[in-house]
């Protein structure tokens, strides 16, 4: 499921984010495909007018994330193929827990662009940053090495396989290794993030821990879709370094908990009711 940067707040209550939420956490096992009436009814559970949704689902076709697709049920969208393969590779970083991984050295992606194509190298930069890379000098990018596959797959999506070489590699000098990290990462700004989710979501995450009740279908489904909104983005901004590159108290071990307990029980009755709601007509 694809990053995004923004505002917390924002983020969790803007149509196109939840959409692209909607679709990433519940249009896959449905095939891919949530019919308009569906869709505008997920939408109202979490708050967003008709209008709205559907001002921003012409936006998202027009992104190409999206594709107009009328079956028997009615009119819908389903999901672009590189969006689909984004949401497979995402999956790994947003739905799965992370924790501080061994230190295997680093992916580089090396590569010269001239002027004259520099609207390629913007989006080139762009995409790289919005997985987790950080720029070392000009046309050489660093991320730990892990991050290799979403390096290829952002390369592979921007068919720029010609002007792009991958490295894997060692740093040995001169600067230490994570006075270095600091400089290519904002990790105060990463750990705000995580303060920032665990502040919204914690007494969500409370409430679940002390609940004994079944949670409600619908209201199920609200929750988990803006919490997962608001998380989607925060792993690509981490890149997911080990953790002795990591401040001691890291808020990002606290708000990964936060998640999984929201995730842990909620996904499951959130599925339910979108696999009720997200294939019929009005």
């Amino acid at each position: 499921m694809g990053g995004e940067t923004d505002d917390l707040a924002a983020r969790a209550t803007r149509p196109q984010s939840l959409i692209i939420t909607i679709y990433g956490a519940y249009s896959r096992p449905l095939g891919g495909w949530v019919s308009v009436a569906g869709l505008l009814d997920l939408l109202g559970v979490v708050g967003v007018d008709e209008a709205a949704g559907r001002g921003a689902l012409s936006r998202l076709k027009r992104r190409g994330i999206l594709v107009a697709d009328r079956r028997d049920a009615g009119a819908g969208y389903a999901l672009a193929d590189s969006t689909r393969r984004s949401f497979d590779l995402g999956d790994a970083r947003v739905l799965e827990r992370r924790t501080p991984p061994p230190d295997r050295g680093w992916v580089l992606a090396a590569f010269s662009i001239p002027e004259a194509s520099r609207d390629v190298r913007y989006r080139l930069r762009s995409r790289l940053a919005r997985v987790g890379f950080s720029q070392v000098s000009g046309g050489l990018w660093i991320a730990p090495r892990q991050l290799e596959p979403d390096l290829r797959n952002v390369v592979e999506s921007l068919g720029l396989e010609s002007l792009v070489d991958v490295f894997t590699a060692e740093h040995t000098g001169f600067t230490d290794t994570a006075q270095s990290v600091a400089q290519w990462w904002d990790l105060p700004a990463i750990g705000l993030s995580y303060s920032e989710f665990t502040r919204e979501y914690g007494p969500l995450a409370s409430a679940i821990t002390r609940r004994r009740t079944r949670p409600e279908p619908e209201q199920a489904c609200a929750d988990y879709t803006r919490a997962l909104t608001a998380w989607r983005p925060i792993p690509y901004v981490d890149p997911g370094l080990p953790a002795h590159y990591l401040p001691k108290s890291w808020p990002g071990y606290r708000a990964t908990e936060v998640f999984f307990t929201i995730h842990d029980a909620l996904a499951r009755p959130a599925m339910a009711y979108a696999r009720e709601v997200a294939g019929g007509a009005r």
